[in-house]
């Protein structure tokens, strides 16, 4: 059963997926509310595009409530719990989705941002070309704004702990090492 779950939290570009990448590789489950919305557009039979991404992700908030994306996961979250101590849940938006998470899931919740400058954050979106980026600075300041618009920065605001991803990216991956591996020593020994 889970005792903790960190809520990841930042704005694209900012060091979420390798986050999450390092504690998979930790053997820590991670839910991705990103993969949430992709798969409700390729459900719809729509092209993961950026335009598409934000027309679905707008449409659901619109529809189920601002914690859609949440309510979604929710299953995906209450059955890595099952067996695990500490998971992960990347891409956190809004406060919404925090209460709803809070409610549906019995365990002890802790808000992590994780923060890039602008610049250091789009240069690594277009190195990394996933399908769905933003291809140029403008694209990528109307998905700062929608995203910001949905609450991220009230998420942000309120973390319980944020991680500078400025430096190297070998650098980021230690950081990330030590504050999982002190998690997990405060929550599941």
């Amino acid at each position: 059963m889970c005792k903790i779950i960190i809520l990841l939290s930042g704005m694209p570009g900012s060091g979420k997926s390798v986050f999450a990448e390092v504690a998979r590789k930790k053997g820590v489950p991670v839910i991705s509310l990103g993969d949430v919305v992709r798969e409700e557009v390729v459900k719809r039979g729509l092209e993961p595009t950026l335009t598409n991404l934000l027309i679905v992700a707008n449409d659901l908030r619109r529809t189920l409530g601002k914690d859609a994306i949440a309510k979604l996961a929710t299953s995906k979250i209450s059955s890595a719990c099952l067996n695990n101590c500490v998971i992960v849940v990347d891409g956190v938006r809004s406060l919404e989705e925090v209460e709803t998470l809070k409610k549906s899931v019995d365990a002890h919740f802790m808000i992590i941002a994780i923060h890039a400058s602008p610049k250091t954050r789009f240069t690594r979106i277009v190195l990394r070309g996933r399908q769905g980026d933003p291809k140029n600075f403008e694209e990528f300041k109307k998905r700062d704004f929608e995203e910001l618009a949905w609450g991220m920065g009230n998420v942000i605001a309120l973390a319980d702990a944020i991680l500078i991803n400025e430096d190297t990216l070998e650098q980021f991956i230690s950081n990330v090492e030590s504050f999982l591996l002190k998690v997990t020593k405060d929550w599941c020994t």
